[in-house]
């Protein structure tokens, strides 16, 4: 019979070694769409003296990639988005350990490694995508566990009126299929960030994951309708004639999903206020026209649950911030319309960034 999305499921497990299938232990946030692709590369061969069809068809390298669109509950998948500064093992990630930062269990998990992983060190996660029609395994469930998954791009965005939404584009390694009922990981019981926890700052000092919002009061954008935020990993998948020389690989399948160099991009979607952002994006909030040199700044966008972002971290504390540093504006649209309030919109380009989460999680690292 015809299966609905309300007999699907998807979860995810951190892998501990790149490619082999791990527990899928993680609930991923509110699920809006999952969208997995694979593809047969097929081989076609003519021949000479043969006729017009082809001689052959042979199965090529096997890829898949996909996407999935979620609700944003809680920051355990951003880690495979983005990497992470303070993971378990210095091996694994590029920092000391998550440290318990106040009362209570409350932690805070730095993300946005820059530094180079070899091939099996960066983030990797299985993904179970199921379609259960709640019967017996051996019957016509259909469930496709990806394994040796990598998130080439990732966007999280807020506007008005909205939950904080998430974005992944992803590549894998394998794809094991099985009629297995679906994993039944803990959920997320907190209801999914919205667009009025937020707070857009924008100043020339150094923002972290220390700065007391008391601090930015000065540096605030009041009049931001929206944001979003984009990484893109550019991850390229690589096979080799030898075939597989690991038990995690498939003949067919990549043998490794390397992240090369990335690109970030900060849009804002503002309310006209002032000149300055204007001059800003000539060069400084001076300027009179095209300057010479551009001066940098940094923003912050905040995402407060509970507690206060910045302050001394308590039990209750419940919050992210991402940090786009040494940022410059590439483009900006000051637009106008008969009864329309003029809009401001702005594309920030950044040399780095960072990912602050507080949350109850110890670490987003499976043992």
């Amino acid at each position: 019979m015809v299966n609905t999305g309300y007999r699907q499921s998807v979860y995810w497990g951190d892998e501990t070694k790149y490619g082999s299938a791990t527990a899928i232990d993680e609930d991923l946030g509110v699920v809006q769409s999952v969208s997995p692709g694979e593809r047969n590369n097929l081989i076609k061969v003519r021949t000479l003296g043969g006729n017009r069809d082809y001689k052959s068809v042979i199965s090529g390298k096997f890829e898949i990639s996909g996407s999935m669109d979620w609700y944003l509950q809680g920051g355990s998948f951003l880690r495979q988005c983005v990497g992470e500064d303070s993971g378990s093992t210095a091996d694994a990630d590029s920092g000391p350990r998550i440290f318990l930062a106040g009362p209570g269990t409350t932690y805070l998990h730095v993300l946005g490694s820059a530094n180079s992983p070899t091939a099996d060190n960066y983030p990797s996660f299985t993904l179970e995508f199921t379609d259960d029609e709640g019967i017996a395994s051996g019957s016509t469930n259909l469930k496709r566990t990806y394994r040796g998954a990598r998130v080439n791009s990732f966007t999280i965005s807020g506007n008005v009126d909205e939950p904080v939404s998430c974005s992944a584009d992803w590549m894998a390694m394998n794809v094991d299929v099985s009629t297995a009922a679906a994993s039944s990981p803990t959920e997320y019981t907190t209801d999914p960030y919205v667009f009025y926890q937020g707070g857009v700052y924008l100043t020339s000092a150094v923002i972290n994951g220390e700065t007391k919002q008391s601090e930015l009061s000065n540096d605030k954008v009041a009049l931001c309708n929206s944001f979003e935020f984009t990484i893109n990993n550019n991850c390229e998948a690589y096979w080799y004639i030898s075939g597989t020389t690991d038990t995690t690989q498939s003949k067919r399948g990549p043998k490794f999903i390397i992240p090369k160099g990335r690109d970030t991009e900060l849009r804002l979607g503002l309310h006209f206020e002032s000149k300055e952002m204007y001059q800003r994006f000539l060069g400084n909030a001076a300027a009179t026209g095209p300057a010479t040199n551009i001066d940098k700044f940094q923003i912050g966008v905040d995402l407060l649950r509970s507690g206060v972002v910045g302050s001394a971290v308590d039990s209750n504390d419940d919050w992210l911030r991402l940090v786009v540093a040494s940022a410059s504006f590439d483009d900006i649209a000051i637009n106008g319309a008969p009864e329309d309030i003029v809009s401001n919109d702005v594309t920030v380009f950044g040399k780095n960034f960072k990912i602050y989460i507080v949350d109850d999680v110890e670490s987003y690292q499976s043992s």
